[in-house]
C-alpha cells in the first residue's frame, strides 16, 4: 500500500474513532426504567470459540487396514482387540488356495532362475573356451534375464502378503504349511477390531485387521462461515477435555452440497478417545481480545455499535468485531471489565438516532 493511500485510510480510521464514541447521559434511575442491563467483559476462556462436530479417525498417513489380498480361511488368531504390537508381528493366519498356488508357482520360478543363472555360467566358460557359439550364450542370457524377472514379481507378490525373507527361505525349504498366509502388522500400534472369527471365509482385498497408530487424528467438514477462519498449524481443543490439537490439512475446495470445508487435525496430547467417536471441537480465538456477547451487539447500517457503562451513563463504540462461536472477539475498543448493554441496547440505538429517550 502506498504511502498516500495509508494516510487516507488513517484519516478515515480516526475519523470513524472519533465519530464512534457518543455519550449518552442516564442516572441509575433512568437505566432501570429503560430496563437496561450490564455485563461485564472479559477476554475469552478457554471454551470459548466456534464449535463443531468432529469424528475421532487413525492417522490417515499411516496404513492401519490389514487387507486379505487372497481369498481364504481364517484359521488363527495371535492377537486380540486391545493389543499392542510392533510392525511386521504376525496377527493371524490364514489359509488360502489361491496363496498356496502363488506359492507353488514362486518355488517353480525360484528353481527355474538357479538353473538358468547355472546355465549362464556354464555357457560364459564354454565361449571362453570357443567350444560353443556366442549365439547361444546370449539366449541363454535371455532365458536367465527372463527367469529371474519372473521370480522378483512373485517374490514382490509375497512380499505383500506378509512374506518377509526368511518366510521364503522357509517356504524353499518346505517348513511351511501350503497355502498359509501370513497377517502381518503394517505398523506399530494397538488392534482395535477384528471382523472375523476364526474360520470365516474372506474374499480377497477385504480388511480383517483394523488397527491405530500412536497418534489419534480427526476428520471434519466445517461449515464455510467457519472455514474461513481455519488455517493449517491453527490450535483446536475439545468440549469438556483437555485434549489438545493442531490443523495438519484443509481441503482446498468446498463440498458444493453441503458448503463445507474438509479438516484433518492431529492431537498434540494423550487422549483415551476411540476410532469411531464424534466430538465436539472448539475453535479458539485467533488473536488477543475481549470476548462481546451477540446480545450486546446492534447494527448501525454497517457499522456493529456496543454501548459502554460510562461515569455519566453509556457512550455508544463502533467496534471491529470477529466472529467467536455465537458471539463476538473485538481485538481493540474494548479492555477486560467495562461494562456492555446486554439488554436495552436497542432502545439505546434508538436514542442516538433521535428515535426517543429522555
Amino acid at each position: 500500500m502506498s504511502l498516500a493511500k495509508s494516510a487516507v485510510l488513517l484519516f478515515l480510521l480516526a475519523g470513524s474513532v472519533a465519530h464512534s464514541q457518543q455519550p449518552i447521559a442516564l442516572d441509575s434511575a433512568t437505566s432501570a426504567r429503560l430496563g437496561l442491563v450490564f455485563q461485564k467483559v472479559q477476554s475469552p476462556m478457554l471454551g470459548d470459540g466456534a464449535r463443531f462436530t468432529a469424528t475421532v479417525i487413525p492417522s490417515p498417513f499411516e496404513a492401519t487396514q490389514v487387507l486379505a489380498l487372497q481369498s481364504g480361511v481364517i484359521t488363527a488368531w495371535q492377537v486380540k482387540a486391545g493389543q499392542v504390537v510392533v510392525a511386521g508381528q504376525v496377527l493371524g493366519v490364514m489359509h488360502s488356495d489361491e496363496f498356496a498356488a502363488l506359492q507353488q508357482q514362486w518355488i517353480a520360478a525360484q528353481i527355474q532362475a538357479e538353473l538358468d543363472s547355472k546355465a549362464l555360467a556354464r555357457d560364459k566358460a564354454l565361449v571362453s573356451d570357443g567350444i560353443i557359439a556366442e549365439q547361444r550364450l546370449l539366449n541363454t542370457e535371455q532365458s536367465a534375464k527372463s527367469s529371474s524377472f519372473q521370480l522378483q514379481a512373485l517374490t514382490r507378490q509375497l512380499e505383500q502378503r506378509g512374506f518377509a525373507a526368511a518366510d521364503r527361505a522357509a517356504l524353499a525349504r518346505g517348513e511351511l504349511k501350503a497355502g498359509a498366509y501370513l497377517l502381518k502388522a503394517p505398523i506399530a500400534g494397538k488392534v482395535t477390531h477384528l471382523p472375523y472369527a476364526v474360520g470365516a471365509t474372506v474374499a480377497a482385498h477385504t480388511a480383517v485387521v483394523n488397527m491405530v497408530g500412536d497418534k489419534l487424528w480427526l476428520s471434519a467438514e466445517v461449515p464455510v462461515r467457519l472455514a474461513m477462519q481455519l488455517a493449517e498449524e491453527q490450535a483446536l481443543q475439545l468440549v469438556d477435555s483437555n485434549a489438545t490439537l493442531q490443523i495438519r490439512q484443509l481441503d482446498q475446495a468446498l463440498d458444493v452440497e453441503r458448503q463445507t470445508l474438509g479438516v484433518l487435525a492431529e492431537f498434540t496430547s494423550a487422549t483415551a478417545l476411540l476410532p469411531g467417536q464424534v466430538v465436539s471441537v472448539i475453535l479458539p480465538a485467533v488473536a488477543a481480545g475481549v470476548l462481546v456477547p451477540a446480545e450486546a451487539v446492534v447494527r448501525n447500517g454497517e457499522d456493529r455499535v456496543v454501548f459502554v457503562r460510562n461515569a455519566g451513563g453509556v457512550e455508544s463504540r463502533v467496534l471491529v468485531l470477529l466472529p467467536l462461536g455465537g458471539d463476538y472477539l473485538a481485538t481493540t475498543g474494548l479492555v477486560p471489565g467495562e461494562e456492555v448493554v446486554v439488554r436495552g441496547a436497542s432502545v439505546l440505538k434508538g436514542i442516538t438516532l433521535g428515535l426517543g429517550g429522555e
